[in-house]
């Protein structure tokens, strides 16, 4: 089990690599730091206000809100158990912008907010898919390219944030 895990790391760390380093330029320098910003937990809120303010998407942001509570209780419940740190603090050679983050990267957060969203957008106005989708795959990839979380990390937000935006959109 133990070398099975160290290869998961390995790749996790290579991939991780490709993303921080190989396509690192100073147009996405500028742009990734404000992508990452669409995962965060004060864009979700003004993206529920918004929606909610609007009669024709009121439905949407409720359900979006439920999903996103729902979302940050399991990120933090499996942020606090298993304690993965950031790989910034960890790695050497990764090009990192300091932001304001905790130490723990498992899962994203951030990628999990997105996702949230998105699959929300998605299974409410179909018309939005692939932007939706598309603007969260750019969240995931902005928090690798930021040295701020490993490509598990990203999948596991996914994972989450689709999964949990299904269940809440069923329940409504």
């Amino acid at each position: 089990m133990n070398s099975f895990l160290n290869r998961i790391q390995k790749r996790d760390t290579a991939i991780l690599m490709l993303f921080n380093n190989s396509i690192r330029c100073k147009i996405l320098n500028f742009i990734m730091p404000m992508v990452t910003y669409i995962g965060s937990g004060i864009f979700a809120v003004l993206f529920c206000t918004v929606t909610f303010f609007d009669g024709f998407t009121k439905s949407l942001s409720i359900k979006t809100a439920s999903a996103l509570i729902v979302s940050s209780i399991i990120v933090r419940i499996i942020k606090t158990s298993v304690n993965r740190l950031r790989p910034y603090l960890i790695l050497q050679n990764l090009n990192i912008k300091k932001i304001g983050i905790d130490n723990y990267s498992f899962p994203s957060g951030h990628t999990t907010c997105a996702f949230c969203i998105a699959v929300m957008v998605s299974l409410n106005l179909p018309f939005f898919t692939l932007i939706s989708l598309l603007i969260a795959g750019c969240v995931g990839i902005s928090r690798m390219y930021l040295g701020v979380h490993y490509p598990t990390d990203v999948f596991a937000g996914i994972l989450i944030g689709s999964a949990t935006s299904f269940m809440m959109s069923g329940l409504f």
